[in-house]
């Protein structure tokens, strides 16, 4: 199959767009599921607070209209009066502003989550383009929106008619009502229409929340070259890495090299592997591998030993299985532990480096036991 190299979006969007997406404040949101929802929590609202906040207007109301021959000594500031008549108001619609916020904040949670952009804040000069502005009117952005707005303005209107032909006779009789029972009967009736339009709101919001989702995830997919270069902007530059990566083998290559003069003896293939251990039984428990190698490696490793005067041991099939089982730094398994002790209780005895002399006190007589027990 070839790859596709153009500019078609067939990738989606990768975890890090999505997220400097958000940072930019580009989410996808449902403003109908919103409205919907803010719709919803005011019927419920009304519901449950209407009763309490039509009493509460009603004593507001007598209070200064029924009783206002007592409220000579107020009227004389009117400010104090209508200060007074706010606060009153003020107390009986809070607490329906409170639920109609904290109802709102659970709805943008829900859709985007908490999400603090400041980007999103910054002024865009090209926003103010007419020729760019009036191009958003052609998209099909803009048309799927048109559709939206007849749909919902159809489903309302629908919804209105319905209910007002399935209660037309109770219409008939409302002007032989008494005012309170004019009033609960308009309320029963706005109530069954807002009840019904919030439900099919509801419908349509999720509907389009869905929609917006997808159509959020379609905007952010990525190029087969977006999704190179966002790669490489991760890890970096290829060459870089291979540069980083060749310092570093560079780097473990010096430091295993100057472990060489310091292990106490190389065993080796004797020609293709050779392998550094150094035993201290006050620093290790165990032998462990300084350095090994192969080829070329291996024959610098022989020669930095006899430069230093490490003892060279051939044991082909010791220094291959070392080799192939064992990374620097690594110590010797209990299975091979044997072989090595052997190896290095001969090369204590031989030798006579100052440095190795002091080192091993005592060193000969603990690894003889552990080889015998072993």
């Amino acid at each position: 199959m070839p790859e596709q190299t153009g500019g078609e979006k067939v990738l989606p969007a990768s975890p890090r767009k999505i997220t400097k997406a958000r940072e930019e404040g580009r989410v996808a949101r449902s403003q109908d599921l919103s409205s919907a929802w803010s719709l919803c929590i005011a019927l419920l609202t009304l519901y449950l607070l209407g009763s309490s906040a039509a009493a509460g207007m009603v004593s507001i109301s007598r209070h200064y209209f029924q009783e206002a021959s007592l409220l000579a000594d107020e009227l004389a500031n009117p400010q104090w009066v209508a200060l007074g008549a706010l606060a009153r108001m003020a107390r009986i619609l809070l607490p329906f502003l409170l639920v109609m916020l904290a109802g709102g904040l659970a709805m943008n949670l829900a859709q985007v989550g908490f999400l603090f952009a400041p980007a999103a804040l910054t002024p865009r000069f090209e926003r103010l383009n007419p020729f760019s502005g009036f191009q958003k009117f052609l998209n099909l952005r803009s048309f799927i929106e048109l559709v939206k707005s007849v749909v919902k303005l159809t489903a309302i209107g629908a919804i209105v008619y319905v209910t007002f032909r399935s209660r037309w006779q109770e219409l008939l009789a409302w002007p032989v009502l008494t005012p309170a029972g004019l009033a609960g009967a308009m309320a029963s009736l706005v109530g069954l229409v807002w009840l019904r339009v919030v439900l099919a709101m509801l419908v349509l919001g999720i509907l389009d929340y869905g929609f917006q989702r997808w159509q959020y995830l379609q905007e952010l997919r990525m190029t087969v070259q977006e999704a190179r270069e966002e790669m490489k902007e991760i890890e970096g530059d290829p060459r870089i890495r291979q540069r980083i990566r060749q310092i570093q083998r560079q780097m473990a290559m010096q430091r295993m090299m100057r472990a060489v003069p310091e292990a106490d003896v190389i065993v080796t293939n004797p020609t293709h592997v050779a392998v550094a251990l150094r035993y201290n039984a006050q620093e290790m428990e165990v032998p462990v591998v300084t350095a090994k190698g192969a080829r070329l490696l291996a024959e610098r490793i022989r020669a930095l030993a006899e430069e230093h005067e490490v003892p060279i041991v051939q044991k082909p099939d010791l220094a291959r299985m070392l080799y192939r089982t064992l990374e620097v730094g690594q110590p010797v398994p209990e299975n091979l532990f044997v072989a090595v002790a052997e190896i290095l209780a001969f090369v204590f005895e031989i030798d006579r480096r100052a440095g190795k002399l002091g080192e091993r006190s005592g060193m000969l007589h603990g690894l003889r036991q552990r080889r015998a027990a072993g």
